[in-house]
């Protein structure tokens, strides 16, 4: 009798245990995310169209960028802007990040370009604090945003976000090429781009092809 009346209890205690929490940030249509905490992994890719990610507690930053077509003389113009680096803190809460204003017409991109600037809010509508940062450096669509994210997180210090095998190394050790080495000639470039495309997987290839002719 007392068996059933132990396991009845741990059954209660089981089934009253909270969920467990975690930050839920919705993305707005215009925004491709890039990376997740350091990481282009992050179980989407060739880019994604995800409007929801779960990310856990505490620290996270995510890699972004506007893609969108803009309405210019009779016609439709993609504009990509510069990746940013978004970094905040949180704690079992639905945040929504968002351009900080419309991009729907050639002004507002140009004033975008001049000035990017985006906004994270919580389900009241009240803004969350976050670090902001275009992504300096060089990247491609091709090459990918890792490198370039890497030498920034260890420039800032941000260990967390730093690949395994280099969170150990002081971020005084750390040497940045400041200065990306240009390919000599055109045909560089298009082997550069050419090998990049060959090692994709078949399914990486049809997604870029799809993203390239909208372009």
């Amino acid at each position: 009798m007392k068996k059933i009346v132990i396991l009845s209890s741990l059954l209660a205690v089981g089934f009253s245990l909270p969920a467990i929490a975690d930050i839920k940030v919705e993305l707005s249509p215009e925004l491709t995310l890039l990376a997740v905490n350091g990481s282009e992994d992050f179980g989407e890719k060739w880019y994604s169209n995800t409007r929801e990610i779960d990310l856990k507690d505490g620290d996270n930053q995510l890699l972004v960028r506007i893609e969108k077509l803009i309405p210019q003389a009779g016609d439709w113009a993609k504009f990509n802007s510069k990746p940013m680096v978004i970094s905040f803190n949180g704690k079992n809460e639905t945040v929504k990040l968002s351009s900080a204003f419309k991009i729907n017409g050639v002004q507002a991109q140009a004033k975008f370009e001049q000035q990017p600037t985006l906004k994270l809010l919580d389900k009241s509508g009240d803004t969350v604090n976050f670090n902001f940062a275009v992504l300096p450096g060089s990247y491609s669509v091709l090459s990918g945003y890792e490198k370039a994210l890497t030498a920034y997180n260890s420039k800032q210090g941000n260990v967390e976000f730093l690949p395994n095998q280099i969170q150990s190394v002081p971020v005084s050790n750390v040497v940045m090429n400041k200065t990306p080495v240009q390919p000599s000639t055109s045909t560089v470039v298009f082997s550069s781009v050419q090998s990049d495309f060959l090692s994709l997987t078949d399914i990486e290839r049809k997604k870029f092809l799809q993203w390239a002719i909208i372009q």
